[in-house]
């Protein structure tokens, strides 16, 4: 007999907050799921109530999207709760509407979400790429393998599991980019990075991955302070 509330937390697993690049679940943003034979509700919850639509939308969108995916399931519905949006978030994902169906009013909506979702993407990109290539030169590879190492050559790189972990998000970040290079480790254009230009490339990846970091600390300690939950006492290990 399959368990249906682990499948759909799997599931939920897969939807990350696009600015922090952590999943939900993680985060404690997923308040609790309904499972009414094969119709699947999922109520979730922000940091504040004025969170932006945008966001809120996109991880709507793919809270509908992931779940919907399991061959049992007949319907999703989306519910966010304590919201600005909520009526409009609630509605639009779970109909399976744009965002600029569901936002009409609002001067940019008739680019959607592509163009954010890239930009989020493209942060995600930086940060997964910098910790991988800092557990790179660790394990004693050199700036100039780095990059010149192809995608086959980091496929085949004997790491830990740690390594092993890092090189997956990465390149799974990668692949949703559409990259086509055969270079492994690239600019998110998929330009080849200079040797000369390693060191404030890598500073600047750095500081995405910093800002990231400390903004989901932040957005951690704003959902437990409103919902009144336990903290976590998570330290976010700023390390440089």
């Amino acid at each position: 007999m399959i368990n249906k509330e682990k499948q759909v937390y799997e599931m939920l697993d897969k939807v990350y907050d696009p600015e922090l690049d952590q999943p939900l679940t993680e985060l404690g943003f997923i308040d609790h799921i309904n499972i009414q034979n094969n119709e699947v509700e999922v109520i979730f919850r922000l940091p504040t109530y004025w969170c932006s639509p945008n966001f809120a939308y996109i991880m709507a969108e793919d809270i509908q999207k992931y779940v919907s995916e399991l061959p049992w399931v007949n319907q999703v519905k989306v519910n966010l709760v304590d919201h600005c949006a909520s009526d409009e978030i609630n509605q639009g994902a779970s109909e399976g509407k744009r965002f600029s169906e569901s936002f009409s009013g609002l001067s940019d909506q008739d680019r959607d979400l592509d163009e954010l979702r890239r930009t989020f993407q493209i942060k995600a990109y930086y940060a997964r790429q910098e910790k991988l290539i800092k557990h790179l030169i660790k394990t004693g590879i050199s700036k100039s393998e780095i990059i010149s190492m192809p995608v086959q050559g980091l496929l085949a790189l004997p790491l830990s599991a740690e390594g092993q972990s890092l090189k997956e998000r990465y390149l799974e970040k990668k692949e949703s980019l559409n990259h086509s290079s055969a270079y492994a480790i690239t600019t998110p254009e998929e330009e080849v990075i200079s040797i000369e230009g390693f060191d404030d490339y890598l500073l600047g990846a750095r500081r995405t991955r910093l800002s990231m970091e400390f903004n989901g600390h932040y957005c951690r300690g704003l959902l437990e302070a409103r919902y009144d939950l336990p903290s976590t006492n998570e330290t976010v290990a700023l390390k440089r």
